[in-house]
Parts: C-alpha cells; structure tokens; sequence
C-alpha cells in the first residue's frame, strides 16, 4: 500500500512540476509582446535592431504589427544563424520543429514543408500572439515531444532551438524524435546547457546529450559559444552548443 501511495505522490508532484513550468513559460511570452511592442515602437532600438518603415508590417493593431514584424525582420534570420545553416537547407523536405514556442520559425527555410511542434498553442494565442496568420504556411502541431502524432520515419529532417531543455522527459523525447525521424534523416539542434530553472529544468551536458542521442547518423558538434543572435550568456555554467549531422 505504502509503495501505490508514494507512486501516486510522486506523479501528482510530476504534474504540478509540468504546470509550474508551463505557467512560467507563458509568464515570460507574455513579456515578450509588450518588449515587442517597444521594439515596433523604436522605444527600445537596442533590441535586436531597430525595424524601419520599409519592412515594418501594417496590421489592425500595434500588438499584431510588433508580433508580425519582429517574426519576420528578427525571428526567420535568427533561427538561420543560430542553427548555422543556409535557406535552401531543406528544399523538398518534410521538417519538424521540436518546440517552436508561439513562432513557426522553421519557416525561414525554403521549399520545405514545416511542422512546428509545441504542447503550448492555445496558450500561446491566449497570451495575443497570432499563430492563426500562419496558419496557410505551415502546420501547427499541439503535442509534447514524449508523445508525437506522427507515423514511424515521417520526417526527412528535425530541428529544435534552445527548446530541447524544456521537455519533461529528455529521454522519452530522445526516443520519439528517432522514431519519427527517417533513418539517416537531416538532424539539428541548438541546445542550451545551463543551471535548471522553472520553465528549463533540464542540465544539459555532452555526455547527457550524447547519451540520448548518440544514434543520430553522422552526429557532430557543430559549434559551441555564449552567444546567440541578441543573446550572450553570463554565468560560468552556461553554453550554447549546435549539434547537428
């Protein structure tokens, strides 16, 4: 009896673990719209560069412009740096990106089918972002990376960006991301190694990555830096490392 109670103690604290991580990710996409706006603005130039009148997009609210606007002046050419990868990458691929979060940035890659894969949608258009804009250009897929609709090899390529660390179960995602993955599929990943916190409870190293995902084809560390597009890391403890084959 004292074994079924501590079990069933433990997954009511596995659940409450996941919604606090959940809401502190929202917490912080929704700070992220009022800094957009801000940046939209020209209130803040600093953040990321300041967008002109030319490639600013025009909609009915300034909300929906700021979001619009940083999607694609800021957003689509930072995924590409971050992943180091070109825009023809993936022509006539079927690609899935693993925790897109509110922006299906994988569409920064061209001639290539994209899914954008995150347990967060409804939350996130809660929150104001509009992700009915983009639905027309690719798919949105409301699903955890422990447990993915898809069928055994669907895609030709997966990519995530500093996303694989929030998970709750690095392992279980290890594992659905080689099913779905083709054998010998395109595979990238920009992975965040840092202290765990709220909404990335993960501690990522080499050997834990390497671990879980040692059975990628050709899998290499492609690079290592404190710095991202419009992010430099602080602590000691941190990294950004891109694997990828």
């Amino acid at each position: 009896m004292s074994k079924f109670i501590n079990q069933k103690i433990e997954r009511i604290a596995y659940i409450f673990a996941g919604k606090d991580k959940e809401f502190a990710e929202i917490k912080f996409w929704r700070k992220q719209i009022v800094q957009y706006i801000k940046w939209y603005n020209g209130e803040i130039p600093e953040l990321y560069g300041h967008p002109t009148p030319i490639n600013k997009v025009r909609q009915r609210t300034t909300e929906l412009s700021a979001i619009l606007t940083f999607f694609e002046v800021h957003q689509k050419v930072k995924y590409r740096n971050d992943l180091k990868l070109d825009i023809d990458e993936f022509s006539g691929m079927k690609v899935l990106d693993i925790g897109s979060g509110p922006f299906p940035s994988a569409l920064c890659f061209k001639d290539c089918e994209v899914y954008s894969l995150d347990p967060l949608f409804d939350s996130y258009l809660s929150a104001g972002y509009p992700i009915h804009c983009y639905e027309s250009r690719g798919k949105f897929v409301h699903a955890k990376a422990e447990a993915m609709p898809f069928e055994d090899g669907f895609f030709d390529a997966v990519i995530s960006v500093n996303a694989i660390d929030h998970v709750n179960d690095f392992a279980d995602a290890a594992k659905e991301i080689k099913r779905v993955l083709q054998p010998g599929g395109r595979f990238r990943m920009h992975v965040h190694y840092h202290p765990k916190t709220k909404a990335e409870p993960l501690e990522l190293n080499d050997e834990v990555f390497l671990k879980h995902y040692s059975w990628v084809s050709g899998l290499k560390k492609i690079a290592v830096s404190k710095q991202k597009t419009g992010t430099s890391l602080t602590g000691n403890d941190e990294l950004y490392v891109v694997w990828g084959n």
